[in-house]
């Protein structure tokens, strides 16, 4: 048996080899140069840094977008806040509650240190004539002994026995009794000193005193009168009033409800 002739080189291995000779050639014949590393760095910051930028704006948006949130929460807390009530209809039943009268202050006020000394009214009060009733005056309580400076020159205190003053021209003390039989307790009545522009004295007879007023001859009220008491009411007090030109031509005393209880006609 014969062996088969040889078909000689493979012509593809043979091109192959000739390409591979050329470029290992040509690698040989260049030279690299250095790495760009400095540019590598600075693209590598550029990115960065805008991703900083980028992640900044996204966090002052964010808590921009949640105060706005809250702001609102808070002025209308609920979606139907702002929508109107309806309204309510008044109750028809019979039972239906009813207001009650106003509570009344007990117009008996103590002693304050911060109360002016001269409180007395030297005119009627405006409220009281366009209304066209009496408005009762408050009674100031004093203690027994306590000095009030009722004008200026003139001061008043009470004491258990009564009425005690002074000022004026002289300054002399002077007193009142209501426990030396110059008065009856029992019925309601008024008394009176005077001298210049200074007017006062006793009320008695009642608990539930409301007023002194001081008239003209034409028995137009004038002036209305300060009133002081002892605590526990006692059942009697002092008056005192100011008027600029001296004249007081008589002197009325009424209850809280507005009855006369007791006048001295006109001097």
């Amino acid at each position: 048996m014969t062996s088969a002739p040889d078909a000689g080189p493979d012509p593809a291995g043979a091109w192959d080899d000739l390409l591979r000779a050329e470029f290992a050639r040509a690698a040989h014949d260049v030279t690299p140069g250095p790495a760009p590393v400095e540019a590598v760095v600075r693209a590598g910051r550029a990115r960065r840094r805008r991703r900083t930028v980028a992640l900044s704006v996204l966090a002052v948006l964010g808590v921009s977008v949640a105060v706005a949130a809250g702001t609102a929460l808070g002025r209308d807390p609920h979606p139907a806040a702002g929508l109107a009530a309806p309204p309510v209809r008044p109750a028809t039943s019979a039972f239906a509650p009813t207001a009650g009268p106003p509570p009344q202050a007990d117009p008996r006020t103590p002693s304050s240190p911060s109360s002016s000394p001269f409180s007395s009214s030297s005119s009627p009060s405006s409220s009281s004539l366009s209304s066209g009733r009496q408005i009762p005056t408050p009674v100031r309580t004093v203690t027994a002994g306590e000095r009030v400076a009722a004008a200026p020159g003139w001061t008043v205190w009470l004491t258990a026995q009564g009425k005690h003053w002074e000022g004026g021209e002289d300054g002399l003390e002077q007193f009142r009794g209501v426990t030396d039989g110059n008065i009856d307790p029992a019925r309601p009545g008024i008394s009176y000193q005077g001298e210049g522009g200074f007017h006062s004295g006793l009320y008695y007879g009642t608990r539930d005193v409301g007023r002194v007023e001081l008239v003209d001859t034409g028995g137009r009220t004038t002036a209305v009168a300060a009133l002081l008491e002892l605590p526990g009411r006692p059942g009697w007090g002092v008056w005192y009033a100011v008027t600029r030109d001296g004249a007081a031509a008589g002197f009325r005393l009424y209850d809280r409800a507005g009855r006369l209880l007791s006048e001295l006609p006109p001097l």
